[in-house]
């Protein structure tokens, strides 16, 4: 089992859950002006890379504040690399 998203009906606000326990934990995401809740979680548990539910509530919003400093450049450098491969795909002819 492990960490996925619920998200509300709308999309807008997203958190985080155990499916094993069926149990909510950490920040509420909220969308942003170029990313939806659901993207930003995801983001953030690419950053974390260790399971989000073995970190005590007070690391984990330490983490996320973190987080929230770095996330431009995040995005930035996702982003970056999304077009990068893009490329790479197209140039070699294995566009998906």
């Amino acid at each position: 089992m492990s960490v996925r998203t619920i998200s509300s009906h709308m999309g807008s606000v997203a958190v985080m859950y155990c499916s094993t326990t069926d149990w909510a934990f950490g920040p509420v995401f909220y969308d942003d002006k170029d990313h939806s809740a659901d993207e930003r979680v995801e983001l953030f548990l690419n950053w974390l890379q260790v399971d989000a539910r073995g970190l005590p509530d007070n690391v984990l919003e330490q983490k996320y504040q973190e987080w929230r400093s770095l996330e431009a450049e995040l995005w930035k450098a996702y982003e970056d690399a999304q077009q990068k491969k893009y490329l790479e795909d197209t140039d070699s002819g294995t566009e998906m």
